[in-house]
């Protein structure tokens, strides 16, 4: 019974800390630079860490929070809606698919890869700005997702 319940809390150390899991990083700027979105998804399924950034003044969400992740880069698929745990802030994102470019796209050695793809996308999340509205205009963006096992 003992050793049941350690491989039981064993378990999730193993599935959210592979050394051989693949990191994305995805980093996107409005046109005018005043907006910013970046996210680190490991395995492109769940939140690491993201920070959306107007003017200077930034949300952030981490693993704690909710998160919901879809991708599907072979067609050109990433949306992602983040929500802090008390309800207070959030984050839709949606990358637009006729946009999407493989900029590089490199094999390594055993099953190492390294693609980087460029889009545009849009997002809107709560206002993180004080005297502004409850929620940001819809943004435009020019992402870069960095993908690399």
């Amino acid at each position: 019974m003992r050793y049941t319940l350690i491989s039981l809390l064993f378990i999730p150390y193993l599935w959210f800390s592979n050394p051989g899991e693949s990191t994305a990083e995805l980093t996107c700027k409005s046109a005018s630079g005043r907006t910013t979105f970046k996210a680190v998804m490991p395995s492109i399924s769940y939140l690491e860490s993201a920070e959306f950034s107007v003017d200077g003044t930034k949300l952030n969400f981490t693993f704690g929070d909710k998160s919901c992740i879809i991708a599907d880069l072979d067609k050109n698929v990433l949306t992602i809606y983040l929500e802090d745990k008390e309800q207070k802030k959030f984050l839709k994102f949606w990358a637009i698919p006729s946009s999407f470019k493989k900029t590089l796209d490199q094999k390594g050695p055993g099953s190492q890869f390294h693609k980087i793809y460029t889009f545009k996308a849009k997002a809107y999340a709560t206002e993180p700005r004080k005297g502004k509205e409850l929620v940001t205009p819809q943004t435009d963006f020019d992402c870069t997702l960095d993908f690399q096992l």
